[in-house]
Formats: structure tokens, sequence, C-alpha cells
């Protein structure tokens, strides 16, 4: 990381350096990656002044402005600003806000979803898939389970089977095999 120290009424000794770097190394923590700091000391009518400017990855700033009685006591002021800045930045990208819109619960289905399909085709996709669709609730007969899943065009099809009230599973096996899971006949 690049760091550019100026100071203005004020000599840039190698303590207050060292002292901001092991600040902005904490700052490391909270703004990821960063690529530059910028990094202003200034005393007027004894007033420290603390400006620093924290260029991170994926074009975030974060800026904040200090004073104190104390320059220490401006750069942990300063330093403390930008750690408020870098969390609530972390959770606007978290909560996946655009524009200041806050997520419906199904607008979250639906990008999870999407995030699925997306791993779905690159070979990652989660162990559990949610489907209700597949079940049918009321008592059905082998028959119309079977004409059933052929209308549906789905994978699998799990139903109640209307004579012996047992639940059983049809699964597609290629175009025309269909493969029939049944619970055992405990007697």
């Amino acid at each position: 990381m690049r760091i550019e120290y100026s100071g203005k009424k004020i000599p840039l000794t190698e303590a207050l350096k060292a002292k901001m770097e092991k600040k902005l190394q904490k700052l490391a923590r909270f703004t990821g990656k960063t690529s530059s700091a910028h990094v202003s000391f200034e005393v007027e009518r004894h007033k420290h002044r603390v400006d620093l400017v924290i260029q991170a990855t994926h074009d975030r700033v974060f800026k904040a402005r200090s004073s104190a009685d104390d320059m220490y006591v401006a750069i942990s002021d300063a330093a403390d600003a930008i750690e408020q800045q870098a969390k609530k930045d972390k959770e606007k990208r978290i909560a996946g806000r655009s524009k200041g819109e806050k997520r419906t619960i199904k607008a979250l289905e639906e990008a999870s979803s999407k995030e699925d399909a997306k791993k779905e085709k690159k070979g990652k996709a989660s162990p559990v898939n949610h489907r209700p669709d597949l079940y049918v609730p009321k008592p059905t007969s082998l028959q119309d389970a079977l004409l059933l899943l052929e209308e549906r065009k789905d994978p699998a099809l799990v139903f109640t089977e209307a004579s012996s009230g047992n639940l059983t599973v049809l699964v597609r096996q290629g175009k025309t095999r269909v493969l029939l899971i049944e619970p055992p006949i405990s007697g």
C-alpha cells in the first residue's frame, strides 16, 4: 500500500507516521485491500487536524477529517470514522442494496434461485433443492400419476397411492423409462 503524508505547520515525525501506519493496518480489516492512502496533518491555533483519504479496492473511497487538542487523538478519531464508514459500506454490500432499495424476501428468493442455476451450470449446485411442486397432495392411482408425470415433464413426482395409502415416488429415467419407488410393505 502506498501512503502519502503531508504536513502544514507541523514536522512529520517518525512517531506520527508509525502511529498512522498502525491505524491503517487495523483499518485494513474493515476496508479490505487498500491501494493507497493520503494523510494530511495540520496545526492551526492549537487545534490539531487530520485528513485521511483511503482508496480501497473496487473504487471505494473512505474520507475522514478530525480535529482535537492532541494530534494522536485526532488520528484515532479519523481512524474510527473510517472504520464506521467501512462497516456501513460492508453492511450495504451484504444486504445487496442498490440505490437505497431494500430487497424483499421474494427478490432474495429469486436471486437465490438464479445463483443456484448458475452453480448448476458450473457443477457446484447446492445438495438440497426444494421443489414442493413435485408433490401431489391428494391420493392418486399409479396410472394417473404416470399420466401426470408425462404431462408435467417434471423429473419426478411424489404422491400418495390411492389403493394402499403409501407415499410413492416416480422418477423419470430417460425419455421412455420411469423408476417406481415404493416403501416396503410391512406385514
